[in-house]
């Protein structure tokens, strides 16, 4: 059995703002296994988006404790790599540019980390485009350089938040399929936030649906289905009607 890589002790959150405070994440225990891709699935602004946020350690933890590798996650590191709905690339790097900028920060010689980056490149299919601005480049594109840019920090987890949440619907689809293509060839722990359902299931090993805010989890399921998966297969339609029925209307 692969071991736990994320462990999550009674995790609670609780922002102070001008109009008092606010409970988001209600003691949440919960172990994510190595090499996994777990889903984080819930109704929109029910606090998926800061659970990994406190897991990466971009938000502090009010309450538990969260571990990561065996260590307490107190700020972010290069263990923890994260992608957004909207990929804050740097304009002013090409692709190659981008996606080396992980290893040219922490000191990486120039050839090493150039071929690193390369991998990675092929990788998610934008050989030929190493010399391209982000400007140049489609939606579905941008997001590859940034899921790129992630797997050449070689991070031991990578969060994912709504990666694909802008994109058409066609193009979604797409990055869904280039998604599994990457992970299968290169594994990662991978925490994903969505809330669209079709998604959760396509994708996941085992999805941990989420409660409204304060948030809790509701339920867990172990997606066995093979992949590749068929939206219109029985099986998959069964699981989405099934999870659809308990999930929280959306507040």
């Amino acid at each position: 059995m692969s071991k736990d890589i994320i462990v999550c002790k009674n995790m609670d959150k609780t922002f102070d703002t001008s109009r008092g405070a606010v409970h988001v994440i209600d003691q949440v225990t919960l172990n994510v296994h190595e090499n996994e891709l777990l889903v984080l699935f819930g109704p929109g602004q029910c606090g998926k988006s800061t659970m990994i946020n406190c897991m990466s350690g971009l938000e502090s933890i009010t309450g538990g404790s969260v571990e990561v590798s065996g260590k307490t996650v107190e700020k972010p590191g290069p263990d923890r790599g994260v992608v957004y709905q909207r990929m804050a690339l740097f304009p002013w790097l090409t692709v190659m540019g981008n996606v080396e900028y992980g290893p040219k920060v922490r000191g990486m010689d120039k050839k090493e980390r150039r071929e690193r980056a390369q991998h990675y490149i092929d990788l998610v299919g934008l050989t030929g485009f190493e010399n391209s601005f982000p400007n140049q480049l489609s939606g579905g594109m941008q997001q590859r350089v940034g899921i790129a840019r992630a797997y050449c920090n070689e991070p031991d987890v990578l969060f994912m938040d709504e990666p694909f949440g802008h994109l058409d619907a066609q193009t979604r689809y797409l990055m869904q399929e280039d998604l599994m293509k990457i992970w299968e060839k290169e594994k990662r722990t991978i925490v994903f936030v969505t809330n669209n359902i079709e998604e959760a299931i396509y994708l996941a090993d085992r999805i941990v649906v989420m409660t409204n805010c304060p948030t809790h989890i509701k339920k867990e399921y172990e997606i066995r289905l093979p992949r590749p998966r068929n939206y219109v297969d029985p099986e998959f339609l069964e699981l989405r009607e099934e999870i659809s029925a308990i999930v929280d209307k959306a507040l």
